[in-house]
């Protein structure tokens, strides 16, 4: 059997070196192998020490560069050692298992094949879960699981591909032979030499594959460091360069996806034998409380059960997906025609139950889906759309209908026709039906329990309020108040820097004027800013109460001689912060709420005494002792 060498070149990350390098030792693999590690003059003692010793025990060939050459110039010199084997080129942060070698061994096979990559997680031609992503592992598998996966859900299968990029590549001699060196010269570094080498051998006519039952593990980009996303951007363009037709090859890629097929068959098998009940959940594609409510269900019972979520997709097409984050899971039948392989679908999940939320915009034939696939099911009402196919008892003009005899609903749906083009004793009938066949039927309230009773008297209804988890503290938002009319002197072109500081360093601070502008200001959404507008002078003591300012802001850009209005900000007990210029800081003297700043201060100093006041002392109360005083302040 002919040997082939595994080239690894390694120069950072010894954790990920010593994880990549034990895993090739490990696997069990049948075909003869090499393990050829170049320490491209590595800086991490650590990393030198670990190839070091696996050479002294015989278990890796080392090459020590002398100097740092470079990822390409670590391949071809390892690639020289033999010149008569395959070599596989696998990155220091990959990790292999089980037989890997022997089934990319496989696709090699062929004489007209030049390269092969193996499916991966991230920074790959193809990745898994989600394509073309920087995924991690399933927390709930290895590199080593995911690998066994891929060999029993897609065994010999292979793609064609007009490029290839991944962790690991399998190059056959005769290709290497006649496409040359590994050459990152023309890129501007070593970032995506495979890429182009693949480019190379598809130029000289040999076949690129995608091995669809092989996965390699990837961290990704250890050796480049924080570099990577540069050098990426880089040789992306320079590959553009070399080869007018890279852009549209990397375009058809990410369109056709060619690893998702592989990934959709080991997704049934990840669902099919997980260790938890798979439930599927049915509704609408909406957002809003439904489809909270189906969230926050699955997250309280994950640890116990998947959950599956089938809704409505085009016209007469549903979607059952994975909506568990950085999972990709989808699949999509046409109802009643794909009903019975939709069942089937559900059989081989294993799917233990399915719930039913709401039917609008689903086929009909979906009400027959429990009996298709023979799994219980249940049915939570969170509107009224077993008795109304309106789901709300609402009329046209928004009102509650008031419930009218079956002439009044059919006036109703005459003008409004229901889904279905059911006329409403068939569309009771139906649902009658359905709530009949559930293990459960839940309401979230006794008025719809009590409601829903009227119509079907015959079917027991729990009453479980949604659960809810705690809401999470609002954030502190400090809310400065600006009081008058807002000019240039009055400090309207500071405001307005000191609203952009805050936008872009994201402080927890908004900016309320109440007065007017002289001029133009970014307002909110655009900047955390909004503008009362005018007022008459004895409302002031009033709106300022009403807006619960935590600091009252006067940041005037001429000498103040008075203020009226800081008169109403002192009797108001608010803190104050002020231009350190003209009257302002004479008046706050004996104020012990407050703070001046340098009248030409950057936004930033601005903006760290508005918080810093607001921290160090609490909201005084708007109790109307301080209104009169106020008002006083203004009639003075």
């Amino acid at each position: 059997m002919p040997i082939v060498d595994i080239v690894v070149p390694v120069y950072r990350g010894a954790e990920a070196t010593r994880r990549c390098l034990e895993s090739v030792l490990a696997a069990g693999v049948r075909t003869a192998y090499e393990v050829v590690v170049v320490n491209d003059a590595s800086p991490d003692p650590d990393v030198a020490r670990y190839v070091r010793d696996l050479a002294q025990r015989r278990r890796v060939t080392l090459i020590e560069q002398a100097t740092h050459q470079g990822f390409a110039a670590a391949i071809n010199r390892a690639a020289g050692l033999h010149r008569d084997r395959d070599v596989v080129v696998l990155h220091s942060d990959a990790e292999v298992a089980n037989d890997w070698l022997d089934r990319m061994s496989a696709h090699a096979a062929s004489r007209d094949v030049g390269a092969v990559v193996p499916m991966t997680n991230a920074y790959g031609t193809a990745t898994y879960p989600l394509p073309d992503a920087s995924n991690a592992i399933p927390p709930d598998h290895t590199a080593a699981s995911l690998d066994t996966l891929f060999a029993r859900a897609n065994p010999g299968e292979s793609a064609g591909l007009p490029a290839l990029e991944g962790p690991c590549l399998y190059v056959r001699r005769e290709c290497l032979a006649t496409v040359g060196a590994f050459d990152g010269g023309p890129l501007g570094s070593d970032y995506a030499v495979l890429t182009d080498f693949s480019l190379r051998a598809a130029s000289a006519g040999f076949r690129l594959l995608l091995a669809g039952d092989v996965f390699v593990a990837h961290v990704g980009h250890v050796s480049f460091g924080s570099e990577a996303d540069a050098l990426r951007e880089r040789a992306v363009f320079a590959l553009d360069r070399l080869y007018p037709g890279y852009a549209t090859r990397r375009a058809e890629i990410l369109e056709h996806e060619p690893g998702r097929p592989y990934g959709r068959r080991v997704d049934l098998l990840r669902l099919a034998e997980g260790t938890k009940p798979v439930i599927v959940f049915v509704s609408h594609r909406w957002g809003g409380g439904i489809r909270r409510h189906m969230d926050d269900l699955a997250a309280l019972i994950g640890e116990r059960a998947t959950v599956l979520y089938l809704e409505p997709a085009v016209d007469d097409t549903v979607k059952l997906y994975w909506p568990r984050t950085a999972e990709s899971f989808a699949a999509y039948f046409r109802l009643p025609h794909d009903l019975s392989r939709l069942a089937e679908t559900l059989r081989t999940l294993r799917v233990a139950r399915l719930h039913f939320h709401h039917v609008h915009g689903m086929p009909r034939a979906v009400l027959d889906l429990p009996a298709a696939a023979g799994v219980p099911y249940d049915c939570t009402l969170h509107d009224y759309y077993a008795i109304c196919p309106q789901y709300h008892l609402v009329t046209e003009d928004g009102h509650y209908c008031g419930e009218p005899d079956a002439s009044g609903c059919a006036a109703c749906l005459a003008r409004r026709p229901a889904q279905w083009g059911l006329d409403i004793g068939a569309w009771r009938a139906a649902f009658a039906r359905l709530l009949r066949g559930a293990d459960r039927l839940i309401a979230p309230s006794d008025d719809v329990a009590q409601r829903m009773a009227r119509y079907v008297p015959d079917v027991a209804i729990d009453v479980w309020p949604h659960p809810e988890s705690a809401p999470p503290p609002p954030p502190r938002v400090v809310r400065v108040v600006l009081l008058g009319n807002l000019t240039p002197e009055k400090g309207l072109h500071v405001a307005a820097a000191c609203a952009e500081d805050a936008r872009e360093r994201r402080l927890p601070i908004t900016f309320r004027v109440l007065g007017s502008t002289t001029e133009p200001v970014a307002q909110w959404p655009d900047a955390p800013l909004t503008i009362h507008g005018q007022y008459q002078d004895s409302e002031l003591p009033n709106l300022l109460a009403a807006e619960k300012a935590d600091v009252l802001w006067f940041p005037a850009q001429v000498p103040e001689t008075y203020s009226y209005t800081l008169s109403v900000a002192l009797a108001s007990g608010i803190p104050i912060v002020a231009s350190a210029l003209g009257a302002l800081p004479e008046r706050l003297a004996q104020h012990p709420r407050s703070a001046t700043v340098a009248w030409n201060a950057p936004a930033a100093e601005w903006n760290a005494a508005l918080l810093a006041v607001a921290a160090t002392t609490e909201r005084a109360p708007a109790t109307e002792t301080r209104i009169v005083l106020a008002q006083r302040a203004l009639a003075s």
